[in-house]
């Protein structure tokens, strides 16, 4: 099949095919697969040979560096510098498996390319059934970033990843099981001083993450949140998730104004809502169903667990609505709830 004078290469794969995806990857070829987070695009994080194909298939700047998955904490603990760090074995044992990334200094057999040349490197242990057999089966580390073109929105299914990696070599494992929690994991690093930074805020809370450690005896460890500012594609970074353009939606997107909202609905607003995407959150924009193109209420009960399932499948459908031309979305009040 072609289209643009491209090959479709990608292939969705059942799970019976798992102990083939695991000898993919040993030899440095593509595997997408699901976490309970988002998909994730695997290739064998010790090959140097392997993880430039990841960059090139997402379209990803090198100064983005990607996260290695691991079966288990001791896996993890190879990769890192101070593998008797309480910190780290604190948050590993605390939050492994699961949607916490951790950010520490490399040992130096950890390729370069991977960390953007910043000598750290981000490591998460997945909960989900299928990235944990995927891991089993191949036998080595794997660098997962979301499966997507860069700066796209993330996927939840295997159809997404196709949408987005249909004429890259990569097989896509697809799943029954979806990605419960379906956005990124929050991303903490671990510094020299043993305090912890949040570089990216997801499904795990800051505020659980200093409550594990002061519960550890680690009482003098301080948690705090990256400021919110971010960088240009060309500048490196310890960690995914700070680039000036990331999980973007490829239709405009506005927040509402809290005064617009509650505004009348005038002709000339009738006429927008009829090009629009109305994407909700607790009804806060239930009176503009009937006038909008198209509306969705990420949780019509304000449930944070509900909207963050939802919120990356609802916007790669926002996208295929026809003829809309912009997406709309409520104004929450400190919108970091959704993730806190």
């Amino acid at each position: 099949m072609k289209n643009n004078n491209k090959v479709v290469q990608a292939k969705i794969v059942t799970t019976d095919r798992i102990s083939e995806c695991g000898a993919r990857l040993r030899k440095g070829e593509l595997v997408a697969f699901p976490t309970e987070t988002v998909y994730g695009l695997g290739a064998h994080a010790l090959d140097s040979n392997a993880i430039p194909k990841v960059f090139k298939a997402k379209e990803r700047p090198l100064s983005d560096p990607l996260i290695v998955h691991v079966l288990e904490a001791k896996d993890a603990l190879e990769l890192w510098k101070e593998d008797t760090n309480p910190v780290l074995l604190c948050l590993t044992k605390s939050f492994w498996p699961g949607p916490l990334t951790i950010v520490a200094k490399a040992n130096s057999h950890v390729p370069e390319i991977l960390m953007a040349n910043t000598g750290f490197v981000a490591c998460r242990s997945p909960s989900h059934t299928i990235a944990r057999e995927l891991l089993r089966n191949a036998q080595v580390p794997i660098v997962g970033p979301s499966a997507n073109k860069f700066g796209h929105v993330s996927p939840t299914r295997a159809e997404h990843v196709f949408d987005d990696l249909q004429y890259e070599d990569v097989w896509i494992l697809e799943s029954k099981e979806i990605c419960d929690i379906g956005v990124e994991s929050t991303v903490a690093k671990v510094t020299d001083d043993m305090n912890v930074i949040i570089l990216r805020q997801g499904a795990v809370a800051a505020i659980d993450i200093q409550s594990c450690l002061h519960n550890a005896g680690l009482t003098d460890c301080v948690v705090t949140l990256k400021s919110q500012t971010v960088v240009p594609d060309h500048v490196a970074t310890v960690a995914p998730g700070q680039m000036l353009r990331h999980y973007s939606p490829n239709i405009p997107s506005y927040i509402v104004s809290a005064s617009l909202a509650t505004a009348d609905l005038t002709s000339e607003l009738r006429s927008k809502l009829q090009r629009a995407v109305v994407i909700d959150y607790g009804s806060q924009l239930a009176h503009w169903q009937e006038s909008s193109l198209k509306y969705k209420d990420l949780s019509p009960n304000n449930t944070p667990g509900d909207a963050t399932q939802a919120v990356f499948d609802t916007l790669r459908w926002a996208e295929q609505v026809q003829n809309a031309e912009f997406i709309l979305f409520p104004s929450i009040e400190g919108s970091d709830a959704l993730l806190l």
